[in-house]
């Protein structure tokens, strides 16, 4: 695939606005949400296909929520599971279960397991829809150079031939842990290497779970040998072990050595197909920054986490939908850059506390004491029964819900007593003029927008400035089943609950989905602000989902 130059507004000569390198979930989600936005997109992949091992298996409902608004959420779910259990085990007791099925009121799902090539697949036609993205597969980005204006990758072909150059205003690396671009950029990746090594197969069973059935996800907290068990979707199914001292993987990966595996946890080799296997030791380390000029880490080219919370891919979806709105605002309403320089102030606090998180799932999994675990197995059962704290142990409370970082993140007002600043606004099935109930999102678009109340309608300097307005109403407003036309009733009261917390009457929403600041927290100066990163309307409308131009 060849590169047209291209010549824009300001008499830069650049390929195309924004150049994606790697193609994996974040890189693929974020090529969506710049050709929805109508950006043009070049997006770099080394490999020609789909990469076929099953590396992630989980997401949650921040990345659900995004996929949602690109419209392929609905076709990733005719090959995910979204009813699953979790459960810790250790011999043949399980000390606790939990549910994953709360999404905190957004709408969506709050846990799937897939089969990450079907995701990706999913992903990748998505881009087809869209002419502004190109991909140029079987190259890789050997030398990278920029300036004021813009940056400048070197493409090599995998397979030989001559070098090339692709010019663009922007670059997202998304080439994963060991990312090119971040080492040619000069930027450290300190963190930790976990000596620790473990092994994986991927497998697949000759036969079908009952439809409807819900999968099982189970940690191993067994001293002896830790590790996971999860039945996927499609029949597919991946174990995880810990490997013992005098084993190696070389060992294991025999017919030998995956029988006694398998056999450890009740799975007869002669009835399973072995995909792969493989062995791997985790790594937690974040980017020392996220960017450096023109050029912006996603993913894990920034962070990686350990794997014990399946937060990985999640965590590249929430990098990329903060990220791609933003440099939407920049190259569409002509918004300062500097908008861009809150990306790492906001996403970096919820991969911390996400690593945290892991971490400490991992190190409750890991015991090598018996004793040690005996005690930790009573203490959760226990604390499981314990009235108000059962429901949110088991409802996956331990889990950080997803804020963004508000100091040094774009906000308006100042921080106090129950501000919403950083919070996502809720998604509530809403009733418009038709009486059909939709989710809040399809009709919030790209933009941003004022939802609010009666009490507290759009303000003039906003409306002009192109920020779209849901007109909500609770249920006891009005009297009779009719809605008016461009108004939304919250039947369940679910944004007025959220709102009643903020003691606000409206939220003004960013376009990812986040509050920039209540009706009672904004001011002149947040207006302003405000006006200055607004895409146009008309725009918005123009590039909204399946519309390629």
């Amino acid at each position: 695939m060849t590169t047209t130059r291209i010549t824009d507004s300001s008499d830069n000569t650049t390929d195309v606005d924004v150049v994606i390198v790697g193609l994996g979930p974040t890189g693929a989600t974020a090529a969506n949400l710049l050709g929805q936005r109508g950006i043009r997109t070049a997006v770099i992949e080394r490999d020609l296909t789909v990469f076929p091992r099953q590396r992630a298996i989980a997401s949650d409902e921040d990345a659900h929520r995004v996929w949602q608004g690109l419209g392929l959420f609905d076709e990733m779910l005719t090959t995910m599971s979204t009813d699953v259990r979790i459960h810790l085990k250790h011999g043949n007791r399980t000390f606790l279960s939990m549910t994953s099925t709360d999404s905190f009121d957004q709408g969506v799902p709050g846990m799937a397991f897939y089969h990450q090539p079907e995701l990706e697949r999913v992903l990748r036609e998505g881009i087809a829809r869209f002419s502004t993205v190109s991909i140029l597969s079987g190259v890789e980005a050997v030398a990278l150079t920029q300036d004021s204006e813009s940056a400048t990758l070197t493409l090599r072909p995998v397979d030989g031939g001559p070098d090339r150059q692709i010019t663009s205003k922007f670059v997202i690396a998304a080439d994963g842990g060991s990312s090119s671009v971040r080492k040619m950029l000069g930027i450290a990746l300190p963190g930790k290497h976990i000596q620790e090594q473990w092994f994986d197969i991927q497998l697949r069973a000759w036969y079908d779970l009952p439809v409807g059935a819900p999968l099982d996800f189970t940690f191993i907290s067994d001293p002896e040998r830790p590790g996971v068990d999860c039945p996927c979707p499609m029949g597919y199914h991946r174990v995880e072990f810990r490997v013992n001292k005098g084993e190696t993987v070389e060992q294991l990966q025999t017919e030998d050595g995956l029988r006694g595996l398998l056999a450890e946890r009740g799975i007869d080799y002669d009835k399973v197909e072995v995909f792969r296997s493989w062995g791997y030791t985790f790594h937690i380390r974040q980017a020392e920054t996220w960017s450096r000029g023109r050029v912006f880490l996603a993913g894990d080219a920034a962070h990686i986490m350990p794997p014990f919370a399946g937060q990985g891919v999640s965590s590249g979806v929430r990098d990329a939908a903060n990220l791609c709105w933003k440099i939407d605002a920049v190259l569409t309403a002509g918004a300062d850059p500097d908008l861009l320089r809150s990306y790492e102030a906001e996403r970096r606090p919820n991969v911390v506390a996400l690593t945290r998180f892991s971490l400490g799932i991992g190190r409750m999994v890991m015991l090598r004491n018996n004793s040690a675990a005996s005690v930790r197995d009573g203490l959760v059962a226990g604390a499981a029964k314990v009235p108000g704290v059962s429901p949110w142990l088991r409802g996956m409370g331990l889990k950080p819900r997803y804020t963004l970082g508000t100091k040094g993140g774009y906000f308006g007002g100042t921080e106090r007593r129950r501000s919403p600043r950083g919070s996502f606004v809720k998604q509530p099935w809403v009733v418009g003029s038709d009486l059909t109930p939709i989710l809040l999102d399809t009709i919030l678009g790209n933009n941003w927008t004022w939802v609010g109340f009666p009490s507290s309608p759009i303000p003039p300097m906003l409306a002009d400035a192109g920020v779209g307005e849901v007109k909500l109403h609770s249920a006891s407003d009005l009297a009779t089943h009719s809605v008016p036309s461009g108004h939304y009733v919250d039947s369940e009261g679910v944004l007025e609950k959220q709102m009643r917390k903020a003691r606000a009457n409206a939220f003004l929403v960013r376009p990812d989905r986040f509050i920039f600041a209540s009706d009672r927290e904004m001011t002149e100066e947040d207006y302003r602000r405000v006006t200055d990163v607004v895409v146009s309307g008309v725009r918005s409308v123009r590039c909204r989902l399946g519309d390629s131009a």
